[in-house]
């Protein structure tokens, strides 16, 4: 049982057990934390276990995400935290490695601190080996066996490519290159010229998160793959895979992208009133009053985007609803609003449509279409999630039903928290932000009883630059 671990921006813990992610915690999911929250006291690993059902005595390996100050050094780095409330320094592996000077994969050992268990050790490797990692461990190459070609975009202008070596367990240095519009040609010679490489390639760093220069990278390769926690939100992922890749039995990590903590469940918040609704329920409302509605289901999405878990859904017929969701979420005016489309009619709707089960694609709006949805296009395309009707998933069922409903197999798709801030943990958090009258978790419809004719200025939803805009429900 490996325990990876994140300690600056982006804190997390993530547990894999032989070749499964049991859980994955960012700090930011959890009590309405702030966005990119640090892991602030290494105390804080002991209580995420527990709170997970697990001790630390439970796990046989710590790994903790290396980092640094000065990313070219090939020094061990020092972080500064805090252990029971008292400053530490943390020595944990350099930010990358140094083509010519350090190996990919390096693993550091170090001693000084258990994270509450009995041992007094600790491993570690460089930061961009567990965008490596992440990436290709979660990969359909890894599940296959295949080796790949891996691009890291992180940390400023330049790409570095690896290739993974399935069979032997080895990760090399291929080339390292600007990260801007040369790349895609650097890296279209590099897979042509080379037989050697594989035609495959997994894309992390920060800059996958970027759909249009991931749709770029789309043409040149025979398949491609980006995790969607291609940031430092899958750091504590990452870090848990590199022990894995080199020390377990398989390369591949059997994962789920809601791994994220659970909903806590409470009580009725004042003045919300609380009854039993179930999927259709909540897609005849999202029908009959063109409401947006909060869903708050199960375990959180892990990485960056909200997939359905935690989502604020609503219908896309109406081009004012992207006015409105930006509006609700304090975004500017012209921000885009995603799409969850069910994958059947995906590639009716859009193009390439097929499967995108994580916003990581540019799509187009089919023409036919355009004027069905036009709150998730903008400038003819979308971002898209594309979700399979059977598959396990509250918004999943909702989405069905929508479409037997409305024919329309498309949703709005927005993130459920507040400005500044990870996910909503529960209701009562969700509620007191005060941003959407209908909030729907497990089973239960909450909603607010607020007079309805309020606008959104009145509530404060609405960004600096709207002051002049007045937006009535």
């Amino acid at each position: 049982m490996i325990c990876g671990i994140r300690v600056s921006h982006d804190g997390g813990v993530a547990v894999i057990e032989g070749d499964r992610l049991v859980f994955c915690i960012e700090l930011e999911k959890l009590d309405n934390n702030r966005r990119h929250r640090r892991l602030g006291d290494l105390d804080q690993v002991a209580e995420i276990l527990r709170a997970q059902g697990l001790t630390p005595a439970d796990i046989d390996r710590f790994v903790v995400d290396g980092s640094g100050p000065e990313p070219d050094s090939t020094e061990p780095a020092r972080i500064a935290t805090l252990v029971g409330g008292r400053p530490i320094e943390l020595t944990i592996a350099p930010y990358q490695d140094r083509p010519g000077r350090t190996i990919p994969l390096a693993r550091h050992r170090f001693s000084g601190h258990g994270f509450g268990s009995a041992a007094d050790e600790y491993v570690s490797y460089h930061h961009v080996d567990q965008h490596i990692m992440s990436g290709y461990c979660t990969s359909p190459f890894a599940a296959r066996g295949e080796d790949a070609l891996v691009l890291v975009g992180d940390g400023g202008s330049v790409g570095r490519l690896y290739h993974v070596v399935a069979a032997a367990r080895k990760v090399r240095s291929v080339a390292t290159f600007r990260a801007d519009s040369s790349e895609l040609s650097t890296l279209s010679s590099l897979v042509r010229q080379a037989a050697s490489l594989p035609s495959k390639l997994v894309v992390t760093g920060e800059s996958a998160l970027d759909v249009k220069w991931n749709s770029r990278l789309r043409g040149i390769v025979e398949e491609i793959w980006i995790p969607p926690f291609p940031d430092d939100s899958g750091a504590a992922i990452g870090a848990a895979c590199c022990e894995m890749f080199r020390k377990g039995r398989n390369p591949a990590l059997r994962w789920g992208v809601y791994s994220g903590p659970r909903v806590k469940v409470c009580g009725v918040p004042d003045n919300w009133r609380r009854q039993l609704c179930d999927e259709r329920g909540v897609a005849e409302l999202l029908h009959r009053n063109g409401e947006p509605v909060m869903v708050l289901s199960g375990r959180a999405e892990i990485g960056p985007r909200a997939l359905g878990n935690r989502s604020i859904l609503a219908p896309a017929t109406d081009s004012a609803m992207r006015d409105r969701l930006n509006g609700i979420k304090r975004r500017a005016a012209d921000r885009s609003v995603a799409a969850v489309c069910l994958a059947e009619r995906a590639a009716e709707v859009f193009g390439p449509g097929g499967s995108d089960p994580y916003l990581t694609f540019e799509h187009r709006i089919r023409p036919e279409w355009a004027d069905r949805i036009p709150a998730v296009q903008l400038d003819g395309t979308a971002r898209v999630q594309t979700i399979d009707a059977a598959a396990q998933s509250a918004t999943a069922r909702i989405l069905a039903a929508y479409e037997t409903i409305s024919g329309i197999p498309v949703l709005c798709n927005t993130s459920a928290n507040s400005e500044g801030c990870g996910f909503f943990p529960d209701v009562t958090a969700a509620a007191r932000w005060g941003g959407a009258r209908y909030i729907w978790s497990e089973g239960y419809l909450y909603t607010d009883q607020a007079p309805a004719r309020q606008t959104t200025r009145e509530r404060g939803w609405l960004p600096r630059d709207w002051s002049q805009t007045s937006v009535t429900w």
